[in-house]
């Protein structure tokens, strides 16, 4: 017997949860929500500029003035932005009746402004972070981002695509066992994350073509991996990699959930501080929702005796079962003649059966 239990990895299950997610931008923007406001999933939160490309210019060369005379020309001084096409420096000319400008020529910001010679930092393409989760903003990072907090359906994954997006939810197939074929997609896939218990390539392809909005599966195909990494859809396995049917649980709250708008945030972060799981989430009607205080706030799941829990590696990849109520664990030997801890589990299904289970092979779910 082993008197010292260690806590179990978690994967988050549940009908109705309160959230908390942190939006951040990769580099200092400008963050437009604000402490207690209302924002919905499409909403840009915060927005930056990356600089694009580094311009030094001579301002006595462009525009034919002595560098004496630069300062009490300029339009614009260090660190202003400027739009594009709008005027940085000017001078009088033809008897001041005209005047000759030099232009911005693209939206950026000016960083240095030495005797003639000015540096200018141009923008690339903007870079927006939307909220991604319907709620409210509790916190704010100025020129980061802000923390969003949101109540409503939560599924977690095993494995996620790197990539995020909002639509509705469209289940196929009556069994968590269903693959999904490109021959079932038509053009109502536009816009909604598909639902199934696996993918084929044929399928992954269709979806990207008809600009579905993710996909989420049970296990997904080793073969598949790099192709879903391309694609500008996420793609989220609630299993992990292989042939498993999608989870009994999981399969059901997604049916249930069907025809409702989700974001699907594929992100994956196995270690490390920034450590994250994909997931799927569902915002509940605002008329729903709870205040937020302490008591009401959801529950992590934790080990303890009749505990929820789920096989993540075979031959119990996806099965749901229960922690006994005297929680003990046994040292098993295993066919490599080493021996690990384990306890024994009750399985859901089939019903009743029992089995001693590597610790390490078990994950707590709710």
């Amino acid at each position: 017997m082993i008197e010292f239990i260690p806590q179990l990895p978690e994967t988050r299950l549940s009908n109705t949860v309160r959230i908390r997610r942190e939006r951040r931008l990769p580099i200092p923007g400008e963050v437009s929500g604000a402490i207690g406001m209302r924002i919905g999933a499409q909403d840009i939160l915060a927005r930056a500029y990356p600089p694009k490309q580094r311009r030094a210019l001579s301002l006595t060369r462009v525009i034919g003035v002595r560098e004496a005379d630069v300062p009490k020309r300029l339009l614009k001084q260090v660190g202003d932005p400027v739009e594009a096409r709008e005027i940085i420096i000017a001078k009088p000319i033809s008897m001041g009746v005209q005047r000759l400008v030099y232009r911005a020529p693209e939206a950026g910001q000016i960083t240095a402004i030495q005797g003639s010679w000015m540096i200018m930092d141009v923008y690339g393409s903007p870079y927006d972070v939307p909220a991604l989760y319907r709620g409210t903003i509790v916190s704010v990072t100025p020129r980061q981002g802000g923390i969003v907090e949101a109540q409503g359906a939560l599924v977690q994954g095993a494995w996620g695509s790197g990539k995020e997006a909002v639509g509705v939810i469209k289940c196929f197939g009556s069994s968590p066992d269903a693959i999904l074929d490109a021959n079932v997609l038509r053009e109502d896939a536009r816009g909604s994350i598909l639902i199934a218990g696996g993918v084929t390539s044929a399928a992954l392809e269709r979806a990207h073509e008809l600009q579905a909005s993710g996909i989420v599966v049970g296990s997904l195909d080793p073969n598949l991996r790099a192709r879903a990494l391309t694609l500008n859809l996420p793609l989220l396995a609630t299993e992990g990699f292989g042939t498993a049917p999608m989870s009994t649980p999981v399969f059901e709250l997604l049916n249930a959930l069907n025809g409702q708008e989700a974001a699907l945030n594929a992100r994956y972060q196995s270690r490390g501080r920034d450590a994250s799981r994909p997931e799927l989430f569902v915002p509940l009607v605002l008329s729903r929702m709870q205040q937020s205080d302490e008591e009401s706030e959801a529950k992590r799941p934790a080990v303890a005796p009749n505990a929820r829990i789920r096989g993540i590696c075979e031959p119990n990849l996806g099965r749901v079962g229960t922690l006994p109520s005297e929680l003990v664990l046994k040292w098993v030997a295993t066919e490599a003649g080493t021996q690990l801890p384990a306890v024994e589990v009750e399985w859901e299904n089939p019903p009743g059966e029992r089995e001693a289970v590597p610790w390490t092979n078990l994950e707590l779910i709710g």
